[in-house]
């Protein structure tokens, strides 16, 4: 663990990093590379490796086997900490874009960034606005786009997954694809909710095989959102709960 005043140095130079690099990003997507979703992600890529490598956080990922080919999908994952985004840059290859709460939109650099790019807002407070939000998500999805929500739709305080929100998984009783989920562990330990100091961790990223929901598309949506959630929860539950205990035993064996 760093010393204090050296973790403080150390937040504000990865933070720094973090800031100046989207805003190059928003000069470049918005001028230069206008409508380039290939340099788009190149650059996201290697703002990703830069948060990385200033913020000493190893990545161990597995599971790319599980990746489709040629095929859009949702990809699902827990959300631990700010740094899963770019976390998620660096595993996923190819193009697809954000599910994010309407509310980051609205943070200086970031939200403008996220506007350009086309993410997608999540109005949660108006059943009006979601509905539409709902029916654009759809749209996408059918025009070829993938896309990425955290299903708990905010981070956790802990490593304990929280309850999904049913908005994450309505859309796919017309959308109709596979959810690839994704899990997420250690993040938490590189920067922690309500806390801006960054520390370097290990953190472990699994690709899972993708989930299908062919044998329950005829449920009412309330049972369908039901089962499908209950799929993809289990499926990242599965590989947390196995990470615990492999942390709990490297714990006890440490000197």
């Amino acid at each position: 663990m760093l010393k204090e005043p050296v973790r403080i140095a150390h937040s504000i130079i990865w933070w720094t990093d973090w800031i100046t690099i989207l805003l190059l990003g928003i000069i470049f997507d918005s001028i230069i590379w206008r409508g380039n979703r290939k340099m788009y992600r190149k650059a996201e890529n290697f703002w990703a490796w830069t948060l990385m490598k200033l913020g000493g956080v190893k990545l161990e990922i597995s599971g790319q086997e599980n990746l489709p080919k040629n095929e859009t999908v949702v990809y699902m994952a827990n959300h631990q900490s700010d740094i899963d985004w770019p976390i998620i840059f660096r595993t996923i290859p190819g193009q697809y874009l954000f599910l994010a709460k309407k509310e980051l939109f609205d943070i200086p650099v970031f939200g403008t960034y996220m506007r350009i790019q086309k993410y997608i807002p999540i109005e949660r407070d108006s059943i009006r606005k979601s509905f539409k939000t709902y029916k654009d998500i759809v749209a996408l999805i059918e025009s070829g786009n993938s896309i990425v929500i955290y299903p708990e739709g905010t981070r956790s305080y802990n490593r304990e997954l929280q309850k999904f929100k049913s908005f994450s998984f309505s859309f796919l009783q017309d959308a109709r694809v596979r959810v690839v989920p994704v899990a997420i562990d250690g993040s938490i330990d590189v920067q922690k909710k309500g806390s801006r100091l960054i520390s370097p961790g290990r953190v472990k990223v699994t690709i899972l095989p993708p989930v299908g929901f062919d044998d329950i598309y005829n449920l009412n949506t309330k049972d369908f959102c039901s089962a499908a959630s209950g799929r993809v929860r289990q499926a990242l539950l599965d590989v947390l709960e196995k990470s615990a205990v492999v942390r709990q035993a490297e714990k006890i064996v440490a000197p």
